[in-house]
């Protein structure tokens, strides 16, 4: 029964289809030929238009696509940053520049553009350490040499301005150096080396000078000669290596570093004036090492050490020299002092000479010793003295202690008579508000050794 009734179904279905075109063919005919046609035409026309609206479509979402891409691509989206910083920039808007300027550096790290507008900006802000670091910065990143020069125009306008408001410091000179070192705006940094040298040292305090920054910045020029060329240069060294002051004080540690400095600018350009001071600091070196052994026996306490300093030939050319007048540099007459932290060197009448502070005129003094230059002569023979005073103790000049060591013919009180003799004397004095006391002792060391103290 199943079969039977799914067979009478399909054929069924089968005679309504084939009726259903019998019908559409029947009607076919009917239409006219001309109207089938105008027909097939308009059908085609309509596949044509939905072709093109596709295409349309495509086209447009293709476009809007490509847009999005185009407006995104880093050179465009750096312009635009670029230019949005330029227009704060004139709405003098400067922290939103850099800011659209740090956008632009995000996207290209070796804009030079970008460099040089926030550098701009710094500078139109009176940040100029700012601008510094960020050319240095843009010239590290891109190597461009106008960066590099930028950077360095930025610092020689500091140098200038300090010039201008005679403020020249040690650091002025050393921004001009770093510029030359860069091998830039050379003209310019040479021309403005000299004027900062020749303003620091006329603004330099010569009663407390300052050798260290004195020793550096000399140092610095000659190492610059190699780099901007000799003859740029010599004219530059040898005027900074002249104080020309009548008076200077110059600590015993930079005695060689001051005469180093002479000598190095006198092979740039020899000055008679620089030749004399020259040997001047040489005999201030000879006078120290002669009597720094001495300096350093009185500091432990051994006076006896006196005894061989007084009868060497080198001293006792010293005490001639200064007794016949004929002491070349080292000044003084009588009593002439020796000491270490410092000495005064003077300029007069084209001559140089020297000298050294005594006791009461160094507060910090650390032992003074006195050479007795005046003819002092004993039954006909010339005595040979100094004096030493020991270091301050603490603040109070009171009691005060010097300690005075001679080598010379007097009466030596033997057993049984009195007889001159070379022989050594040794003296201590102690002064005090109230007065002095005197302990002497003489043939010091010897057979006949006394003493006396009032």
């Amino acid at each position: 029964m199943g079969n039977a009734d799914t067979q009478l179904k399909q054929r069924k279905k089968k005679k309504k289809s084939s009726s259903a075109k019998h019908k559409m063919k029947k009607r076919e005919k009917k239409i006219p030929a001309a109207e089938r046609k105008r027909r097939r035409r308009r059908a085609r026309r309509r596949i044509v238009v939905l072709e093109w609206a596709l295409i349309a479509c495509v086209v447009f979402v293709l476009i809007g696509a490509g847009g999005y891409v185009v407006w995104n691509l880093p050179s465009l989206k750096l312009s635009r940053e670029l230019n949005a910083g330029m227009e704060y920039t004139q709405e003098e808007a400067y922290d939103a520049a850099i800011e659209a300027y740090e956008n632009a550096l995000k996207i290209d790290s070796t804009s030079v553009e970008a460099y040089r507008c926030m550098a701009g900006a710094y500078i139109n802000m009176q940040e100029d350490s700012q601008a510094k670091q960020i050319l240095f910065d843009g010239w590290e990143n891109t190597q461009d040499e106008g960066l590099l020069e930028y950077y360095c125009t930025v610092i020689l306008n500091e140098a200038v301005a300090e010039i201008n408001s005679d403020a020249v410091n040690a650091g002025t000179i050393e921004k001009i150096a770093d510029v030359l070192e860069r091998h830039a705006l050379k003209e310019e940094a040479v021309e403005l080396l000299g004027t900062a040298c020749s303003r620091w040292m006329d603004a330099a305090d010569i009663t407390e000078f300052d050798f260290s920054s004195y020793e550096q910045i000399m140092n610095r020029l000659v190492s610059l000669s190699d780099i901007v060329g000799s003859e740029s240069m010599r004219e530059i060294i040898s005027g900074f290596g002249w104080l020309g002051a009548e008076e200077l004080k110059v600590p015993m540690g930079y005695v060689d570093s001051y005469l180093s400095i002479l000598e190095s600018a006198n092979t740039w350009m020899e000055m008679p004036e620089r030749s004399e001071m020259i040997a001047c600091l040489h005999k201030v070196k000879e006078v120290q090492a002669e009597f720094e052994s001495l300096f350093q026996e009185f500091d432990a306490g051994n006076y006896e050490a006196a005894k061989e300093f007084l009868v060497k030939d080198s001293y006792l050319q010293i005490r001639d020299a200064f007794i016949n007048g004929t002491m070349q540099y080292w000044d003084g007459a009588t009593y002439i002092p020796v000491s270490r932290e410092y000495v005064i060197i003077k300029w007069k009448d084209g001559k140089c000479s020297f000298s050294f502070p005594n006791y009461d005129d160094n507060e910090n003094t650390a032992g003074v010793i006195t050479v007795w230059g005046n003819e002092m002569l004993d039954n006909g023979v010339q005595r040979s003295s100094i004096t030493y005073e020991p270091a301050k103790d603490g603040e109070n000049y009171y009691p005060h202690t010097e300690y005075i060591i001679s080598y010379m013919c007097s009466n030596v009180q033997k057993e049984t008579s009195f007889d001159y003799a070379m022989n050594y004397h040794f003296e201590t004095r102690v002064l005090t508000e109230e007065g002095m006391t005197t302990t002497m002792i003489g043939d010091w060391g010897g057979p006949y050794q006394w003493q006396k103290t009032y």
